[in-house]
């Protein structure tokens, strides 16, 4: 029997309208042909702090669910890789210096087709040295793909031969200075592993002996398209550069190692406290401890990595506006005892450039990662800021209780250690917050301990 031609006409419609769903629901996700957009690129920071080692990791997510699981899954693989170095080094040396890991990023480039990100891997193994080495990964927007250099250029084509016959020539141009990198250069592929897609060209990264930055070699894409296959020829062209993590001027000025301990602490103005969270700014959590304080009506002091404000500097204006205590944390969170001094002071001043520059207001209090100190011979900026309540399995245990163990020591004057990337912290703070208040504790920002000390001085 033939179905009466409304049936039909509905079969149609719905169809249609059908793949018109999926269609729009593949656009959505991230899985539209053609061009795509710019994404808008954030950071995640991880910090894992235990006796044994220190861990931290800096890495970019996008808007493409599959790129950002292959940069999770690279993290992941990178810490398990350091967990086994680590353990053997302690095997070897019998040793009891911690180690650390630290993995840091910059987006190279990025276009409607390409999203390029160099990772920096650093291994310190006490005594068998520091390792550093780089990760580049090409993804194609079009399909989340990490792409491998047998996948960007032609079959029919030894690209090795080319890349290093143009590269030769443009360490020749460079002068004598690099010809170290030029002697120890071969037509190989593990010396051409390190490439980045830009919109110039190719960028080529090399070891450079006689510096700790690879040096970068240009190749423009006009040589560089006729190796590519036909599907990427025309991608590789010039648009915007993504930004990459803001530089600065030095500055110089005096580190000031000012007295907040306990004993110096006056006691006029009733009990008091301070909370200092470290390694944000986030988003998300650290506006909700924001709104958790304002609840108390209490302010806190906030210790900023400078990499993470140069992705929030909204988040880090609201806790200025907000009324609350910001610091310098460093620029991107590295154990100190394995950089110069040149470094460590780069490492502050870039920081503190960034945190004046978003705020407009001078910043003066300094808390250094993994409450490492500077060696003896630095000089440099900022009141450094210990802490004397911190609890130390936090990660591990529920707000509860790491509200009960910090509780469990508190005393007028004591300096609270939190930290604002994870979540589970804007509890912990409410619980603190209502059991403070209930026990008669004011709040304050960490310099109110220092400013009290200093009227007392010019008092006496």
């Amino acid at each position: 029997m033939r179905q009466p031609i409304i049936y039909t006409i509905l079969f149609v419609l719905l169809t249609a309208s059908g793949c018109s769903f999926i269609a729009n629901a593949n656009e959505e996700s991230g899985e539209k042909t053609g061009n795509q957009e710019m994404y808008k690129v954030s950071i995640e920071t991880d910090i894992n702090e235990y006796e044994e080692y220190h861990m931290t990791a800096h890495y970019p997510q996008t808007p493409n669910n599959q790129i950002d699981q292959t940069i999770i899954d690279y993290v992941n693989q990178q810490k398990a890789l350091f967990k086994q170095e680590s353990y053997k080094s302690k095997q070897k040396n019998d040793g009891s210096q911690s180690h650390e890991l630290h993995i840091d990023f910059e987006v190279i480039h990025q276009n409607q087709r390409f999203f390029v990100v160099r990772f920096i891997e650093t291994m310190d193994l006490g005594e068998d040295g520091v390792m550093t080495n780089q990760t580049i990964m090409n993804f194609d927007k079009k399909n989340g793909k990490a792409l491998s250099l047998e996948e960007l250029f032609k079959e029919d084509i030894y690209y090795v031969d080319r890349l290093h016959s143009w590269t030769k020539e443009k360490l020749i141009d460079a002068g004598e200075e690099h010809s170290k990198i030029l002697d120890k250069l071969e037509a190989k592929p593990e010396f051409y592993e390190n490439i980045a897609m830009t919109g110039e060209g190719v960028l080529v990264f090399l070891d450079d002996p006689a510096n700790g930055e690879p040096f970068r070699v240009m190749i423009e894409k006009d040589k560089v398209s006729k190796l590519l296959r036909s599907e990427y020829k025309d991608a590789i062209k010039e648009t915007p550069e993504a930004t990459s993590d803001p530089t600065t001027e030095d500055q110089g000025s005096d580190m000031k190692y000012q007295d907040f301990s306990l004993e110096n602490h006056l006691h006029e103005e009733g009990k008091e406290v301070a909370l200092t969270f470290d390694d944000g700014p986030h988003p998300e959590v650290t506006r909700k401890i924001l709104d958790v304080l304002d609840k108390y009506e209490a302010k806190a002091s906030f210790f900023m990595i400078g990499k993470r404000v140069g992705y929030y500097p909204e988040v880090t204006q609201e806790v200025s506006e907000r009324g609350h205590e910001i610091g310098n944390h460093t620029w991107n969170h590295p154990r100190l005892s394995r950089l110069s001094d040149d470094q460590i002071h780069q490492q502050i001043s870039s920081t503190q450039t960034i945190l004046e520059q978003v705020t407009g207001q001078k910043v003066d209090l300094l808390r250094l990662p993994f409450g490492n100190m500077p060696s003896a011979s630095y000089q440099g900026e900022g009141n450094v800021v210990p802490w004397t309540i911190y609890s130390e399995k936090w990660e591990d245990l529920k707000p509860e209780a790491v509200a009960e163990d910090i509780l469990s020591e508190v005393e007028d004057g004591s300096i609270i250690l939190l930290h604002d990337l994870q979540l589970s912290t804007v509890e912990t703070v409410d619980l603190l917050l209502e059991k403070l208040t209930a026990k008669g504790y004011k709040v304050v920002p960490v310099s109110h301990f220092s400013d009290k000390q200093e009227n007392r001085s010019v008092l006496d």
